[in-house]
């Protein structure tokens, strides 16, 4: 009888640790995958050397094709540039993501997105060009009052290719928008807006752009119109 109570006892421990051992290894949950956010990630930009890029990077984590909440992402570039955050977890919706600022060398440079889990090691990486352009520039939309007439100021500006140009509205009764007298360049920045407001667009061909207000103006320089001359980096 006691050797069958020690037997039988010694089964009942081996299956407990068996037990055990299968919950701190459970094969049956499969390892996250990273790629690039579907749109708007980020990838391919070009911006002023040593200034933030304006679209944040981005990255989505899925585990069996579903968002993988709370994953941790390492964010790094080479080139002298940062990152920043440069470690976050992933949100509800498996996005992680962090602003590029490029290093001062103009030129492609490269960033990465890497996760390092139970299984799983893999990187993503994305690309943009620094140019020699300053960071923004900005034309203020400008109002008629006992001062001013409806108009962009400047109503003519310079910037070297990749810079950000934003236009910002200064009074808040009076609706204006940013038209394209070709239809797509820069691109149109929606319904007439009272300040205050803002908009930006990236110049990244060279040409000459024209552009009006619908409401006060018309395309080839009538009325409240402007222009924005992109020139290459470097002259």
């Amino acid at each position: 009888m006691r050797n069958l109570r020690t037997s039988g006892s010694a089964a009942i421990i081996a299956a407990l640790l068996a037990v055990g051992c299968n919950n701190n290894n459970d094969s049956s949950v499969s390892p996250p995958a990273i790629a690039k956010a579907g749109t708007n990630n980020g990838d391919s930009q070009n911006g002023p050397a040593s200034q933030a890029l304006p679209t944040p990077l981005k990255v989505e984590v899925t585990r069996d094709g579903t968002p993988a909440e709370s994953v941790m992402v390492s964010w790094a570039t080479t080139g002298g540039g940062t990152l920043s955050p440069t470690t976050q977890a992933t949100d509800a919706d498996g996005v992680s993501s962090s602003i590029w600022t490029l290093g001062e060398v103009n030129g492609a440079q490269l960033a990465t997105a890497s996760i390092s889990t139970t299984g799983a090691n893999a990187t993503v990486t994305f690309t943009a060009t620094a140019t020699s352009g300053s960071s923004s520039s900005t034309i203020e939309v400008l109002s008629a009052n006992a001062q001013e007439t409806n108009r962009f100021s400047p109503s003519a500006l310079v910037v070297p290719v990749g810079t950000t140009v934003t236009w910002e509205w200064v009074d808040p009764n009076i609706g204006h928008n940013v038209v394209p007298d070709d239809g797509s360049t820069p691109a149109p920045s929606g319904s007439l807006v009272s300040g205050p407001h803002t908009y930006r667009y990236t110049f990244n061909t060279p040409g000459t752009f024209r552009y009006h207000c619908q409401a006060h103006g018309s395309p080839n320089g009538v009325g409240m119109s402007g222009t924005v001359t992109v020139v290459p980096a470097g002259t």
